[in-house]
């Protein structure tokens, strides 16, 4: 592989990454506004937006799902390593390694599910039936692409610690 190709599938990647931070960051302000306007009405004895609390359930869902890739992308996950930096540097790689094969293999069994939730549920014809109504199919999309980045995230990173020098 090119450098150029290396490098332009890493601003691919990165891009990719940047617009699931981005999204993810949209939703939440959305949702912030939606519940919002929501207390508001409601207090108001206004009932606009009958489905708001749904709809809120499903934005906070996506938002998750996606901005978790952007989140290990960036290292802004939550990491408690107080004792890992006592430790000598081929322990502290060693457990890097381990987290990140853990990760991956969470991650790939997590979007290996999904994708099978997905397909049963379109099969079936499962349909969500609440105050809103639409295919049980659609809730299983944010959660296999995030589960999906995350295993391919974990995957890059395992490569990148077994490249590092010990």
């Amino acid at each position: 592989m090119s450098a150029s190709s290396t490098l332009s599938q890493n601003r691919l990647y990165h891009a990719l990454m940047s617009c699931c931070g981005a999204l993810a960051a949209i939703t939440f302000g959305l949702m912030s506004v939606l519940v919002t306007a929501d207390v508001v009405l409601r207090n108001l004895n206004i009932d606009l937006i009958p489905a708001g609390v749904e709809i809120t359930e499903y934005m906070l869902m996506v938002a998750t799902f996606i901005a978790a890739p952007w989140l290990l992308y960036h290292n802004g996950h939550i990491r408690v390593d107080v004792i890992l930096h006592l430790l000598p540097r081929f322990l502290q790689r060693f457990f890097a390694l381990f987290c990140h094969a853990v990760g991956l293999i969470v991650c790939a069994v997590l979007a290996y599910q999904s994708l099978m939730v997905l397909l049963d549920a379109q099969q079936q014809g499962s349909v969500v039936f609440k105050e809103l109504i639409f295919p049980e199919w659609w809730l299983s999309v944010p959660l296999l692409f995030g589960s999906s980045l995350l295993t391919i995230e974990f995957g890059r990173r395992l490569a990148l610690e077994f490249r590092q020098k010990a």
